[in-house]
């Protein structure tokens, strides 16, 4: 399956390998969606913003650690290319 972005560069999926990976399942607050809503817009290729409501989080958040899961795989071809 590709991934949606096919602009995705080399850097921003080596950002999703190294830095991304480490807020995976973490709580989430105001520090951790930037990085989950950078992750999902970098995969999606997208400009969406932070949700306006912290009980919006959550979901975001698990919509993004979806997307790095599903095409982690080609995240890391794109990282290794």
């Amino acid at each position: 399956m590709a991934i949606p972005n096919s602009n995705l560069s080399k850097e921003d999926a080596q950002w999703l390998i190294n830095e991304y990976s480490k807020w995976l399942g973490k709580r989430i607050d105001r520090e951790s969606i930037q990085q989950h809503l950078k992750a999902f817009n970098l995969i999606k290729g997208s400009k969406e913003t932070v949700p306006s409501c912290s009980c919006q989080w959550v979901g975001a958040s698990k919509v993004s650690e979806s997307l790095y899961s599903q095409y982690k795989t080609e995240i890391e071809v794109i990282a290794n290319g």
